[in-house]
């Protein structure tokens, strides 16, 4: 492994944008030595993994929605990373989670991909499920949480947490 142990918040925190820096060092790591497409979270310690996940989240909303969230991999992680964005106190991405995670038996998408797939079949032609998604798409991009100055923010009130495990 090219990355060493014991890697600490506060060793980024006189960059412009800590949180990114994290996050950037969290994807090399997770990355490190595998296929390219699978990502190895046991490496990155509790801190760096709210940090990683609620990076990955934003992009991923902001790239293609909530249906490409619950689409790719990184949906295998959404009770996860609403926990995050409860530690966040991002009010309005928890209300837009949980509004979403409705269509799932008992607001719990699955941690598989294909079950999880599978648990959106009976709304394919659904033009409720899409409306529903698409709203909270448009909410979301008002960006009234700002998640990257949530993460800069918590990122530098944490400088002793732990990036890798």
């Amino acid at each position: 492994m090219r990355w060493r142990k014991n890697l600490k918040f506060k060793e980024f925190l006189q960059k412009e944008e800590p949180a990114l820096e994290v996050f950037n060092k969290c994807h090399e790591i997770v990355f490190e030595g595998g296929d390219g497409n699978t990502e190895y979270l046991d490496r990155i310690a509790p801190e760096a993994r709210l940090v990683y996940l609620t990076w990955c989240f934003d992009g991923e909303i902001h790239n293609g929605g909530f249906r490409q969230l619950f689409f790719n991999s990184l949906g295998d992680h959404c009770l996860e990373i609403l926990e995050g964005l409860r530690k966040l106190k991002a009010r309005k991405s928890i209300e837009l989670l949980e509004k979403a995670l409705v269509w799932f038996p008992e607001s719990r998408p699955s941690i598989d991909r294909g079950e999880r797939w599978k648990q959106l079949e009976p709304y394919k032609d659904d033009n409720k499920y899409e409306l529903a998604l698409e709203e909270l798409d448009m909410e979301f991009y008002k960006y009234e949480d700002n998640l990257a100055g949530l993460l800069q923010n918590f990122v530098r009130n944490n400088e002793e947490a732990e990036i890798n495990t």
